[in-house]
């Protein structure tokens, strides 16, 4: 029973690596554009399923690269991707709205999320609609730690605040600063 149930869990993490992941060129940012993008396009759909399978949400880009692991390294082919390659990769993620650079301007630290932001602008949107949770004022800590069993339940405090950010651009929140991330003010707008 048990090994079976390790075979399984063994079965559903492979699954979750691209057939590139074992092939050289995957770990070299390619130089023809049109390369480069489908590229990239595998490189965010593995990064999605690694993270959610792995529940990783932070990406420390130097410490990625120096040593080599994956989900930026395949010990088995003896390839990574350098640390020029992994910002290209996070630059991609960000674009397509499943990350953001913690230190924007240094881009060394980054998070990470296997949905868009716009996922968890409409999924916290519903949530709030239907737990009275509309213009009522909470913080983030409380929608973060209060609400388990739910999808945004734990989320790191960095993509949930970017998830307000976007919905306050759009109308849909305030967010007042506090003196901490999660001692910061949320409210949702009802429509």
């Amino acid at each position: 029973e048990n090994l079976r149930k390790m075979a399984a869990s063994t079965t559903r993490e492979k699954d979750i690596f691209p057939k590139l992941y074992n092939f050289p060129p995957f770990f070299t940012i390619q130089p023809v554009q049109q390369t480069r993008s489908k590229q990239l396009k595998v490189w965010v759909e593995f990064l999605r399923n690694y993270c959610k399978h792995f529940k990783l949400t932070s990406i420390d880009v130097a410490k990625a690269a120096s040593e080599g692991k994956r989900p930026f390294g395949n010990s088995s082919i003896k390839r990574k991707l350098d640390e020029k390659g992994i910002k290209t990769v996070l630059r991609e993620v960000c674009k397509q709205g499943y990350g953001i650079w913690i230190d924007e301007s240094k881009k060394t630290l980054f998070r990470i999320t296997y949905k868009k932001f716009s996922e968890w602008e409409n999924i916290i949107y519903k949530w709030a609609s239907e737990n009275g949770q509309l213009d009522r004022i909470c913080t983030l800590n409380e929608i973060r730690t209060e609400n388990e069993g739910e999808i945004f339940h734990m989320l790191e405090a960095e993509i949930l605040m970017e998830v307000f950010k976007k919905m306050q651009k759009g109308g849909r929140a305030t967010v007042v600063p506090g003196e901490t991330l999660d001692e910061a003010g949320i409210k949702i707008h009802a429509r």
